[in-house]
């Protein structure tokens, strides 16, 4: 019976649609599918039997992440141009090089030579059904030249993909090591963002309270299920946690689903230095260890040659549940690690690097946080270090003033920065 289901949802359905090339009818195959590991998707496919126009595209399906994400591929071999690439219709793709841009267009998988495909025979196309003066095509002639240098690799390129839903994904080629080509970066939504993708910003709903939350207090506020939709509720409790310092649970439990969340906030904001956490995991009892680690925390396990950007919610956890939940996070980043696309070599040492986790005992594991808000019990060594200048940015730190801010310029860090870099640069 459950094959049976399960085939009925994978069931292919053809839609008779429009085509936009010739005025007739075509067909659209829609299908409801998953990529292992990563995210559930809808691969629609247009054909038209009259002038053989083809057109694919991908939908995803999922929830919006809690953050947005940047990828940025330093391409600098043939091998770069192969790394798969999992688009969403809110993405935006920039190769800054050769001033190449790609708006908000429909999903699709595909690589980053593919890209390049589609926006030559998207020009292409262009050049051949729109009017154009001697100029306009001059410039389009260039614009190709300069982009089929970057598909054969005759010029360096940076691809920039960046998808403020969260759920676009690049390939990593030295998964699950750390890839020094490309750089992952998950950040706060803007207001104009959420907007954008239909997400209700809740804030005004805390702010109506306008009350301190009480120690013994269990506050609660409206919220939909991030799983079904369905309205339910968010609990939040300000607990100390001993030796370390006040933070926010937050917990919704939906009772249409049954689907739980939880995530830990600090409470106090940003300690003036970050904070790096080392513990050996040297027994059952090391396991048991109470651990918290933010959203701004990276977690290494050097053993393993490993390192994690936690950009989901911080947690409030223990030993064990940070390597269970790196786990977690190895399986959502890298989806084409499974499956008939998997190279044998890099499946088997993911497995490797799963098994050490699941019995982490003689594994070292590291919390970098540059916000200070991580801990974990009876660590074996706590170090205190300065911000960089980019880790202030990232957090937003560089630009903020809060003393006197009422009298001064609204960017007095910033004003002062360029002055500086224009003394330096003088």
């Amino acid at each position: 019976m459950a094959d049976g289901d399960n085939t009925e949802a994978r069931r292919v359905e053809e839609i008779e649609s429009l085509c936009v090339n010739c005025r007739k009818n075509g067909i659209t195959r829609i299908l409801l599918t998953s990529i292992p590991y990563f995210k559930e998707v809808a691969i629609m496919s247009f054909e038209c039997p009259h002038c053989n126009t083809i057109n694919n595209e991908l939908q995803s399906v999922s929830d919006m992440q809690p953050k947005g994400v940047r990828y940025k591929v330093k391409c600098t071999k043939d091998e770069d141009l192969q790394r798969q690439i999992v688009k969403t219709e809110w993405s935006e793709i920039k190769i800054p090089e050769i001033e190449f841009e790609v708006k908000r267009q429909p999903g699709l998988v595909t690589t980053i030579e593919g890209i390049f495909e589609r926006a030559e025979a998207g020009i292409k196309q262009l050049t051949t059904t729109t009017p154009m003066t001697d100029e306009q095509r001059d410039k389009m002639k260039a614009f190709l030249t300069k982009m089929m240098r970057c598909r054969l690799m005759m010029q360096d390129f940076t691809f920039i993909l960046d998808d403020p839903s969260g759920n676009s994904y690049v390939q990593s080629l030295t998964a699950p090591s750390i890839d020094p080509a490309l750089e992952i970066i998950h950040y706060n939504r803007t207001r104009d963002q959420n907007l954008l993708l239909g997400i209700s910003d809740p804030q005004p709903e805390l702010d109506e309270a306008n009350e301190p939350i009480g120690r013994n207090e269990v506050m609660q506020f409206q919220t939909n299920c991030p799983e079904c939709r369905a309205p339910c509720l968010t609990n939040m409790k300000l607990v100390e946690i001993p030796h370390f310092k006040e933070v926010i649970l937050m917990a919704t439990n939906c009772e249409s689903c049954g689907h739980r969340t939880n995530e830990i906030k600090g409470g106090g904001g940003f300690d003036e230095k970050g904070i790096e956490i080392k513990h050996k995991i040297k027994s059952e009892a090391d396991l048991k260890l109470d651990a918290v680690k933010s959203d701004s925390c990276v977690v290494k396990i050097p053993e393993l040659e490993l390192e994690v950007i936690c950009a989901s919610a911080g947690k409030y956890t223990t030993v064990e549940g940070l390597c269970q939940d790196t786990v977690d996070r190895l399986e959502k980043s890298y989806p084409y690690m499974f499956g008939d696309s998997a190279e044998d070599h890099v499946r088997r040492k993911l497995n490797d690097i799963y098994e050490k986790l699941r019995s982490p005992i003689g594994l070292t594991i590291i919390l970098n946080d540059p916000t200070g808000n991580s801990y974990i019990q009876n660590a074996d060594e706590v170090t205190r270090y300065e911000r960089t200048f980019d880790q202030n940015e990232e957090l937003g730190l560089n630009d903020m003033n809060t003393e006197n801010y009422e009298n001064e310029d609204p960017q007095p860090t910033k004003k002062a920065r360029q002055e500086t870099n224009g003394d330096a640069t003088s």
